[in-house]
């Protein structure tokens, strides 16, 4: 017996064989759909096509970053080659489609950060043990967060983790209390003082907490894939000769004091606005009629018999 294409696998079908033609996917819901193409993407022998992705975080930016897929998180932890071509591949290509990023233990310095304000969806960075950071990177963090223009920020960042990165001082905790939107903060192991970052941080609404789970962040982005992707970019985006240092860490993180933060949100509390003063109408100019006319031409006559 014949099985019938039905019309949502035929509609799927075309859309998995013409992803470059694909400018908008508006409308189309993000399970099944979506959630399936994005899978056929990543797993299939079919070449990743960056539009597509792009195309994808345009139209479901919402969903990418409630979803909490394992395809969306990228992890480049103690990668031995420089992770800068990369990164900065996919922040002109598609990083919004990146909801969780790990770059610890890699070259990224201070001012490589600014890669990062293309990543919008942007929900967890993580930078342990990056020993070529500092209180910069969190400046420029916090930067990323406040100001939201044409299309760049980092306006969904919910959680930070600076583990063992010993550029991470006293100093950063101004800008933390700054970033309204953090919900989970990881300092263990950094130079900040245990006793100023917990009376400090407390005041601004953190609470003292146990570490969190990081869902994974495994990076399942498929390797082999990505790499073929960054072969084909043009010399100006991945330009010859670029770093390869990196850091491999040497830090006993066993019996380092945990320091680890979390604050909830609630809805905020609108201030009532005092009461206002009724509207003073303006008065209505009456109608004349004609005992008006009459009371007005005796009031002339009344004056002109005085004078």
């Amino acid at each position: 017996m014949t099985v019938v294409p039905t019309l949502y696998s035929i509609c799927f079908d075309y859309i998995k064989v013409h992803t470059e033609e694909i400018v908008s996917l508006d409308g189309i819901p993000y399970k099944p759909v979506v959630e399936n193409l994005i899978d056929f993407l990543v797993t299939s022998e079919v070449p990743l096509n960056s539009s597509i992705l792009s195309v994808i975080s345009d139209s479901h930016s919402k969903s990418l970053r409630s979803a909490n897929s394992r395809w969306t998180q990228l992890n480049y932890d103690s990668k031995i080659n420089s992770v800068y071509p990369e990164l900065k591949a996919i922040s002109l290509k598609f990083p919004k489609f990146i909801t969780h990023l790990k770059i610890g233990k890699t070259d990224l310095e201070d001012n490589d950060i600014f890669l990062l304000s293309n990543f919008t969806n942007l929900k967890v960075l993580d930078f342990q043990q990056n020993q070529n950071i500092t209180d910069r990177t969190v400046s420029y963090i916090t930067t990323m967060s406040l100001n939201i223009s044409n299309g760049r920020g980092l306006p969904y960042l919910e959680e930070l983790y600076f583990d063992h990165v010993r550029g991470i001082t006293d100093k950063s905790l101004k800008f933390f209390a700054k970033m309204t939107g953090i919900c989970y903060l990881s300092l263990s192991g950094t130079q900040v003082t245990k006793e100023v970052a917990e009376t400090y941080l407390t005041s601004q609404g953190y609470r003292i907490s146990s570490p969190r789970p990081q869902d994974g962040m495994i990076g399942q982005f498929t390797h082999l894939k990505m790499l073929s992707f960054i072969d084909r970019l043009s010399d100006d985006i991945v330009p010859a000769g670029m770093r390869t240092r990196y850091f491999r860490s040497t830090i006993d993180t066993r019996r380092i004091p945990l320091l680890e933060f979390k604050r909830d949100f609630t809805q905020p509390v609108l201030k009532k606005e005092p009461p206002k003063a009724p509207e003073k109408r303006p008065i209505k100019r009456q109608r004349l009629i004609a005992t008006d006319f009459f009371a007005m031409v005796e009031s002339e006559l009344a004056n002109d018999s005085r004078d």
